[in-house]
């Protein structure tokens, strides 16, 4: 009986009818590595808020135990990381010593004590995953800690990163984190060929709403554009602490939407033209890129991290060095104006979603990780 542990800082909560859930993209991938585990337990933080729509639950095969969430904006909230260190040591060794597979999911607080706790645990097979960005030039001091330690490959353990960099040593794996099943992806690329590039225009953005998200530059583009005919509708999902200025400037086009169920989210994929993430946040890869270019929807994303790596500039996508809003207003009025390059843009990037299939996240998993 293989038995996994995942130690994460993934906010979970109690839903309307007292279930665990927790955010749906992480739930969904933990729920596919239960196909390759006997049993899997996650550790990780438990919330006294309310559940949203872009929650999920569990299979069955996966027991969630809760530790103390810690770390935020304040000195009294990182000051928690020490005191409710105790109490989540000893959940987190309490669980490890069922598991065979130990598997941690970085950069958060919880690792400036779990890596070094991983060192006592020599005789498990250990994999980490650094799911932000690796080329990070002035990372926060924690996340430089923890970067320094899996490159340094103290734990000698197979470590998974966004991208492919220069000087990269073995035990480091690029890995695409999955997505979307092999029959979405048909679903979603047939879908694809039905959508109607020559009337207006359907744009999105998907993430938190908060100002290093491109919040507010979305804001401002919104707000900028004089020529709106072109366009159909603007569809804003997700919650955060900047959705209150676009509520307070609401226009005609836009739709506010919140954290919806992935179903709504397909039936927002499947409108859509563009996807926008004018970000300038520290982006590992963004999975929306993936699910969104499998319905053709042309990225107008940031230039960094690996993101490059997987939308070509002006071929298979829009690379935003410059992330002000006016050079984002005339690129869209561009791609208005010339359908025929949309169009290609599109046809291009619906292939992206081939690398970001479950099916093919196991695999490597089972051959590079377990297996190796």
């Amino acid at each position: 009986m293989s038995k996994l542990v995942i130690i994460s800082h993934t906010r979970h909560y109690y839903s309307q009818n007292r279930e665990i859930v927790g955010w749906e993209p992480t739930i969904r991938e933990i729920n596919y590595l239960s196909k390759i585990f006997d049993s899997i337990y996650h550790v990780a933080p438990l919330y006294s808020g309310k559940a949203h729509q872009a929650n999920a639950s569990y299979n069955k095969n996966i027991t969630y135990f809760p530790i103390k969430p810690t770390g935020g904006d304040g000195i009294l909230k990182k000051l928690g990381i020490i005191f409710f260190m105790p109490f989540n040591l000893w959940y987190i060794i309490k669980v490890i010593n069922k598991s065979d597979y130990i598997h941690f999911r970085a950069p958060t607080n919880l690792g400036l004590y779990v890596l070094p706790l991983l060192l006592l645990y020599k005789n498990k097979k250990k994999w980490i995953k650094y799911a932000g960005n690796w080329s990070e030039i002035n990372p926060p001091i924690s996340y430089r800690f923890q970067r320094w330690w899996l490159r340094k490959n103290i734990l000698k353990s197979k470590v998974t990163i966004n991208g492919n960099w220069k000087k990269q040593q073995s035990h480091l794996l690029s890995f695409e984190n999955p997505c979307i099943t092999d029959s979405e992806f048909q679903s979603a690329n047939l879908s694809s060929t039905k959508k109607d590039f020559s009337k207006k225009l359907n744009l999105c953005f998907v993430g938190r709403l908060e100002p290093a998200k491109g919040a507010l530059i979305l804001f401002e583009l919104i707000n900028s554009l004089a020529d709106v005919a072109w366009i159909g509708e603007i569809f804003i999902v997700g919650d955060g602490p900047s959705k209150t200025i676009f509520e307070k400037n609401i226009n005609k086009k836009l739709n506010l939407t919140g954290w919806i169920s992935r179903e709504q989210l397909v039936a927002i994929y499947e409108k859509c033209h563009i996807i926008l993430l004018p970000s300038y946040a520290s982006e590992g890869f963004p999975k929306v890129i993936a699910e969104a270019a499998s319905f053709g929807c042309v990225p107008l994303v940031c230039n960094q991290s690996s993101i490059s790596q997987y939308v070509s500039n002006n071929i298979s996508g829009i690379l935003l060095d410059d992330l002000n809003y006016s050079n984002i207003a005339s690129i869209l009025l561009e791609l208005s104006n010339n359908r025929s390059k949309i169009i290609n843009l599109s046809n291009q990037i619906k292939s992206l979603g081939k690398l970001f299939t479950f099916s093919r996240y196991l695999r490597r998993i089972e051959s590079e990780i377990i297996n190796a």
